[in-house]
């Protein structure tokens, strides 16, 4: 919940750059169809409002109307941000975990007497962690069946990847902006970009191995970690909410760090 308010305040100066582009630019996307555009000032409320409510929900007061009423801001927020020509998919996962949590018991932890009726080990708080893994490791597997349905074997190879780095660079010297330099030094070895594009897929295909307890969930999830900082130097492209390590706390169980457990899978 702080992540997704943390992220909402980085946004909201792009938000409303974007809400005051001209109608015809509008592309509805998600839930921002319902309402289609809005005045810059309904969309500056919005982001009061649902940053306030954010903070409530991490405070856990009034949880249970507080927070999906955050989820749904947060949604049409990012939702509408991603209505004008560009989209983010930065975001999606996060938006998903949001709801997630929105429909969990997820601030027992802040009532004493909740926490201490609910057995250590009850359902209660683990299907919300099992589906937080569930829907993490899909999104990489669609990811990377994606790739390999458009790409087939060429994006194995290396060049479908290589070219779009090199896209990337010149799009950005047009622009006048700066792209990776990491990237631009590789553009010459073609094998370096096969390493990356086989380990991209296999890490993507292969995500649901990190559902599996023991070494090979610490191994996957760091690999899986490793991949975002790799294409955030190569590329230029960051993913903020992996590359922070928090949308991979459910696959860990840091609850015991404060005395609680909690069944997974």
């Amino acid at each position: 919940m702080l992540f997704a308010c943390g992220w909402l305040v980085a946004v909201s100066a792009d938000l409303l750059a974007r809400a005051r582009l001209p109608p015809p630019r509008f592309d509805p996307v998600g839930i921002a169809g319902l309402l289609g555009v809005v005045p810059v000032g309904v969309v500056a409320a919005g982001l009061g409002v649902t940053g306030l409510l954010g903070l409530l929900a991490a405070a856990g007061w009034r949880y249970r109307w507080v927070a999906p009423g955050f989820a749904l801001g947060l949604t049409w927020l990012l939702s509408y941000r991603n209505s004008w020509g560009h989209l983010s998919h930065a975001e999606q996962l996060l938006v998903l975990h949001v709801g997630i949590l929105a429909l969990a018991p997820a601030a027992d932890t802040l009532r004493p007497r909740a926490a201490e009726c609910a057995p250590a080990d009850s359902d209660r708080y683990g299907w919300p962690l099992r589906l937080l893994m569930l829907v993490t490791v899909s999104t990489y597997i669609i990811a990377g069946l994606a790739k390999l349905r458009t790409g087939g074997a060429e994006w194995l190879t290396g060049l479908t990847l290589q070219r779009h780095v090199a896209h990337e660079a010149l799009r950005m010297r047009l622009a006048g902006g700066d792209s990776a330099a990491i990237g631009r030094a590789l553009l010459p070895y073609t094998e370096v970009f096969t390493g990356l594009a086989i380990a991209t897929v296999g890490l993507e295909v292969g995500a649901g191995l990190a559902l599996l307890r023991g070494w090979i969930r610490w191994v996957w999830i760091l690999g899986l970690w490793a991949m975002h900082l790799g294409i955030w130097l190569v590329m230029g492209i960051g993913f903020p909410y992996p590359l922070s390590g928090v949308a991979f706390v459910a696959f860990f169980e840091v609850e015991r760090i404060a005395g609680h457990n909690s069944r997974r899978g």
